[in-house]
């Protein structure tokens, strides 16, 4: 999930939506290409990277076009703000306070490879949600959202038009309004899409790259050699064994421990990581200026948004 909204979306913020923001960029999607020709990477070898020891070790090239989740949190703070401004307006006292990650959120990659360190084994493939609880219990107590009545839903979101108490209504309602403002384009702010784009698709193109379906063989080897059989990371993760209990069981989670345990052996995610990185790479190349564009618009929303917020924010 992205920071990206359309502008019909309500000013209501979530600690899952912030948790989300990245990485959902944590979890890739299956988004279009972001390149028109695919970009070219280069075959057999691959200089792999070591085995990274934990999420945070995993920078891939994209980063940089995609905000924090400091940064995210600033940007739906200061467009809530926005948002309430407007409505005030119109003689609605809307406030919506926004939910920030402590601590700073999770890692940006911290399931993109799945299970990978010892730590997130020991809950099994349920380590995510272990996690967003976790980060849910760190955070504010959370706000009961105010009641949206049928004029204040009006305003928000610009539909049905006309005026609402003597004020004309802007095209899109103060969601678009405050997105404007705020230094988003085309109706949205927060990550850019071709960054998005380029991360998915780099996700998965590199499943099906020869290098990376070179060592899923070599892990599900080693799964074999204690009993599991899959095919690939993915297979087990998705194992449908595991969502039939909203805690790990036993069995999860000493798959869960093999599964990191191969993953080391084979430098599944080294060399996975490694693969990725080339799609990546290349597509920034491919796509350079609209990705330069796209910077430009991300440091106008974060200053946009940081003079608004202020120094105590």
């Amino acid at each position: 999930m992205s920071l990206r909204r359309d502008l019909a979306a309500p000013a209501v913020v979530a600690l899952s939506l912030l948790a989300a923001v990245t990485g959902c960029a944590r979890a890739a999607g299956s988004h279009a290409a972001a390149g028109d020709p695919k970009p070219v990477v280069t075959p057999l070898p691959v200089t792999a990277t070591a085995t990274p020891s934990r999420p945070a070790d995993i920078v891939l090239p994209i980063a940089p076009y995609l905000f924090s989740d400091a940064q995210s949190s600033q940007l739906v703070a200061a467009h809530s703000e926005l948002v309430a401004a407007c409505m005030r307006r119109y003689g609605f006292g809307y406030s919506v306070a926004s939910a920030t990650a402590p601590n700073g959120g999770l890692p940006v990659n911290e399931s993109r490879y799945g299970v990978m360190t010892p730590e997130q084994a020991r809950y099994g493939y349920h380590f995510m949600a272990v996690e967003m609880r976790r980060q849910r219990a760190g955070a504010a107590p959370a706000q009961n959202p105010p009641k949206i009545t049928p004029a204040m839903a009006a305003v928000l979101s610009g539909t049905p038009g006309g005026s609402v108490n003597g004020h004309s209504v802007p095209s899109g309602g103060c969601n678009a309004e405050a997105t404007v403002k705020l230094g988003g384009r085309n109706g949205r702010y927060g990550n850019p899409d071709i960054a998005e784009s380029i991360q998915a698709d780099s996700f998965t193109r590199s499943q099906s790259d020869a290098r990376v379906l070179t060592v899923f063989a070599a892990w599900s080897a080693c799964m074999r050699t204690g009993g599991y059989h899959y095919k690939d990371p993915n297979a087990a993760t998705n194992d449908p064994r595991w969502s039939a209990s909203p805690d790990p069981t036993a069995t999860e989670i000493a798959t869960a421990t093999a599964d990191v345990a191969c993953k080391r052996r084979t430098n599944l995610v080294g060399v996975w990581s490694s693969v990725e990185s080339g799609y990546q790479g290349a597509a920034i190349k491919l796509n350079a200026e609209a990705l330069r564009q796209a910077q430009a618009t991300m440091r106008r929303e974060l200053s946009t948004a940081a003079t608004l917020l202020g120094p105590s924010k």
